[in-house]
């Protein structure tokens, strides 16, 4: 069976990046998440998992968590990721993010309030001089009046504010539609006060309701939630119509590198200095230096009083070593791997550090140590020559990245030198 059978979704998938055609015209699917998808759900893991691996279900839990961080600090200007955005542009095809966003939200603040204020005559709240003098007789005692009833203001939540029952209905229709998708357990709300529309009132209606909402409240809360319900109101409509929705990314190479940043450290940027970059010189004299390239991690390791150098180049790849070579990073990678430590091996040296290590990280088979050493590639013709190949334990890996939780530094260390 195809897995986007319908001509017009395949059209906007392949204009979204989620299908390339291979050299053969053949449609690949770079996509790594979940998608909902004429009325089926479909989870697509990365392409270093293989679905006789375990739970696919589990698998895919920790592969959601871990897209769940890279979103929250993925840069707004990147383009790779926009079904990780629940306010990106593609409103119809990030109904999923908006979920995602929502439920979360649910989970941390709970329903959105609004006070209804009221007067009331006697009652024990904060008195209201201005209405008071002009609304009750004082009875005058030496001369002077004294105010023997007295009207104080009173808030109380309104139970029946169109807004609060709005986000009430939402986030229930989220959890019902993408929760599971997304990792979440089942979502009761039947404690809340606020009771659901029977209905979904009129799109429009909504519209109006919150935009008045987002005129006339100014609190943090108000401005975070209230945009976020009005983008929920237009993307569930499109997607409906769209008959689909999206979260993941087109770029889990870009993932697997922040794993393996995470794994490992990464000062990158105190070093990318060091990397020449290519200067163009006119016939004229004019001389003008162009972007060079940057690498995926640079990192020191202690062991003691010693530091040393680490350059490691995060591959997505799913490698197998000799006798059967497959999935190998090309000449290229390994040729820009040696000119990185030759480049940096006179900064390292003038800051005190004794070695430079050379790795490129690739995702491994769950082991219980995590990382370890798994050969190496030479390349003759430079003074430096040898890029180790370091297997990270993928599973575990994502795992520790979606829940922020750091690896072992001394095991680290110890693979790393040892090799």
């Amino acid at each position: 069976m195809e897995l986007f059978p319908d001509p017009e979704m395949r059209r906007t998938l392949i204009q979204n990046g989620v299908l390339t055609p291979d050299k053969n015209g053949a449609l690949r699917v770079r996509f790594v998440g979940v998608a909902v998808a004429g009325g089926c759900s479909i989870q697509i893991l990365p392409k270093i998992f293989s679905a006789s691996q375990g739970s696919v279900t589990s698998t895919m839990r920790q592969v959601v968590r871990a897209l769940r961080r890279y979103a929250r600090w993925q840069p707004q200007h990147r383009d790779e990721a926009p079904f990780l955005d629940p306010m990106a542009a593609h409103t119809e095809l990030n109904a999923l993010a908006l979920a995602d966003w929502l439920i979360r939200d649910y989970h941390n603040v709970g329903i959105y309030r609004r006070l209804r204020e009221r007067e009331v005559f006697g009652g024990n709240g904060q008195v209201n001089w201005r209405r008071t003098i002009e609304r009750t007789v004082p009875v005058l005692s030496s001369g002077r009046p004294v105010y023997v009833e007295t009207i104080s203001r009173s808030a109380t939540r309104d139970h029946d504010y169109f807004v609060s029952r709005l986000h009430r209905q939402i986030v229930e229709t989220a959890a019902r539609t993408f929760g599971h998708l997304l990792g979440f357990g089942p979502l009761n709300l039947d404690h809340e006060p606020y009771e659901p529309f029977g209905e979904m009132p009129a799109l429009s209606l909504c519209q109006v309701r919150v935009r008045q909402e987002m005129q006339d409240a100014f609190s943090d809360r108000a401005m975070q939630l209230l945009p976020m319900l009005l983008a929920w109101l237009v993307a569930i409509d499109k997607a409906e119509n769209a008959d689909l929705a999206l979260y993941g990314t087109n770029a889990f190479y870009d993932v697997w590198e922040k794993v393996c940043a995470q794994a490992l450290g990464n000062e990158r940027d105190q070093w990318q200095g060091y990397i020449p970059r290519p200067t163009w010189c006119s016939t004229e004299g004019h001389e003008q230096a162009a972007d060079t390239f940057q690498p995926d991690i640079v990192t020191r390791i202690k062991d003691g009083a010693v530091q040393h150098l680490v350059i490691a180049d995060a591959k997505y790849y799913r490698l197998s070593m000799p006798p059967y070579l497959q999935g190998q990073p090309g000449v290229n990678d390994v040729a820009k791997q040696l000119w990185y430590e030759r480049c940096l091996v006179g900064a390292a040296r003038d800051r005190g550090l004794s070695r430079v290590y050379n790795i490129f990280v690739v995702p491994g088979p769950e082991r219980e140590e995590g990382f370890w050493w798994d050969g190496q590639v030479d390349l003759p013709g430079l003074p430096e020559t040898t890029v180790k190949v370091m297997r990270l334990s993928a599973l575990q890996a994502l795992v520790r990245y979606g829940d922020g939780v750091p690896h072992d530094a001394g095991h680290i260390r110890a693979v790393v030198m040892a090799a």
